[in-house]
């Protein structure tokens, strides 16, 4: 078969594919527009109106981390679905994937620490805490643990042989390798799937208790309120004499709390199809070509629904975070409701 006719082949799949995959495509570009601007505010507000908010430490830093992840992510995405089989950028696409993969990580680190930190506040309200040095150190780790994980991925990702039945033809995709550096990049894939589950898990039972030890505080507050019997606030210690402004201030502490907490079931409910996908990736390493162009399409989008755990966050402090959305609609310029 002659170049020219090879080429056409390689060519008329990859338009194709990139058809077929402009559903998803657009709904990266929207990802792109809505993260860029909500994260931005979110910066803005939390990160110049509200700096001195120790509750909200963590958020603007989660929200350059997500804006940096929509950016990287979304946009890498969208030109793979262009050039899904016929890439010729090997270094673009090694460090598309491992920026990707680093800022990833490190907003599920971020997201492991705010967990912890609301445990302590929550749980162990006795025990030592967060300080504004420890907050920092674990910043620094969540970079240095990102980047540990990620430091293999331009080895174990780049130009990857795609072969088409239908057409009959090799183009190069990029993705996962899986002849070159196989064993190296299926062991990293092992690892790496295996610390998301545990961060998962970690998220899933620190929520658990705090949601309990909540619940229980709730709970007791209704029981002493029915029965007219003053507070006692037993559980967490009281920083001000008067009752009703030391509870104003748990429950929205607790507010808080239950707002980080939402973030992490968006985060683990727009992550998970990437994991399963990612295991069957492991399991057939021609996963991607095997899909017929309907079910490619499917199974593509929910290989990147994770992209909106990177532009769910400022919709949930609008909704939860008082502050917060009194200094949007400042920004906005829609006055208050009240």
């Amino acid at each position: 078969m002659s170049n020219v006719s090879i080429d056409s082949l390689l060519n008329a799949w990859n338009q194709e594919l990139s058809r077929t995959l402009l559903p998803t495509s657009v709904f990266l570009i929207l990802c792109i527009v809505v993260g860029v601007v909500g994260n931005s505010l979110v910066i803005a507000i939390y990160g110049l109106k509200l700096r001195g908010a120790k509750e909200r430490y963590f958020i603007p830093y989660l929200a350059l981390v997500d804006l940096v992840a929509v950016c990287e992510n979304a946009g890498f995405n969208v030109s793979y679905n262009f050039w899904a089989v016929n890439y010729d950028n090997k270094e673009l696409c090694r460090w598309s994937w491992f920026f990707g993969y680093l800022t990833v990580i490190m907003s599920i680190f971020l997201l492991l620490v705010i967990a912890i930190h609301r445990y302590l506040k929550i749980c162990k309200p006795f025990a030592k805490q967060m300080t504004l040095k420890w907050k920092r150190v674990a910043m620094l780790c969540t970079f240095i643990g990102a980047f540990v994980i990620t430091a293999p991925i331009p080895v174990t990702y780049g130009l990857d042989p795609a072969y088409s039945e239908r057409f009959n033809v090799t183009g190069s995709a990029c993705r996962r390798l899986t002849q070159e550096n196989r064993s190296l990049s299926l062991v990293h894939a092992i690892i790496c799937n295996i610390i998301v589950a545990g961060v998962v898990w970690a998220l899933i039972i620190l929520y658990t208790l705090i949601g309990r030890t909540i619940y229980t505080q709730m709970k007791q507050w209704k029981t002493q309120e029915s029965s007219g019997n003053a507070i006692q606030m037993d559980n967490m210690p009281d920083s001000a004499n008067n009752s009703s402004i030391s509870k104003r201030n748990k429950k929205t502490m607790f507010k808080t709390t239950l707002m980080f907490m939402l973030i992490s079931v968006i985060f683990i409910i727009s992550f998970s199809p990437k994991v399963v996908i990612f295991i069957l990736e492991c399991l057939n390493d021609r996963f991607w070509d095997s899909l017929s162009p309907n079910t490619g399409l499917l199974v593509r989008f929910f290989d990147v629904t994770f992209v909106i755990n990177n532009i769910a966050n400022p919709f949930v402090y609008a909704f939860l975070d008082v502050k917060f959305s009194q200094q949007l609609r400042r920004i906005t310029c829609f006055p208050d409701s009240a």
